[in-house]
């Protein structure tokens, strides 16, 4: 049995991406092809079933997609079309992007708490969570 592709954070990002900007049929074999056509990255379904954001955006737009009809008006200049899927991809990346911010913040704020309970530091917070030298430039 092969070794399970690894997949960094900055490939799970455009895999994200890429399922929520999926338009038409969305199965695992056709996003895995366009996985390795669009990044060269050959992954099964398995493996992509192992990240937790990928499985519910693929669930998401899954959803999405069963009950949403591809209807485009017919008066629409190419110009137009380019924008709009320009700022679909924008809007993709700002959803993602803000949960990975909420989830750092969530992480953040689970070490600050955490460190209120260490004795040692109890009272030594403000030191903890001062400014860096380099944070003055």
């Amino acid at each position: 049995m092969p070794a399970q592709t690894k997949i960094t954070e900055d490939v799970q990002f455009k895999i994200e991406r890429l399922i929520r900007l999926w338009e038409g049929k969305l199965t695992w074999e056709l996003l895995t092809q366009k996985i390795y056509m669009d990044m060269g990255i050959k992954v099964s379904r398995q493996t992509l079933e192992g990240y937790n954001s990928i499985y519910i955006a693929y669930r998401n737009q899954k959803e999405l997609l069963r009950g949403v009809s591809q209807k485009t008006p017919k008066s629409v200049s190419l110009k137009e079309v380019n924008l709009i899927k320009r700022v679909e991809v924008l809007e993709a990346e700002l959803q993602i992007k803000e949960k990975i911010i909420n989830e750092q913040k969530r992480f953040l704020q689970r070490i600050l708490q955490n460190a209120t309970e260490i004795p040692a530091l109890k009272g030594n917070l403000d030191a903890l969570i001062s400014a860096r030298p380099e944070d003055k430039l």
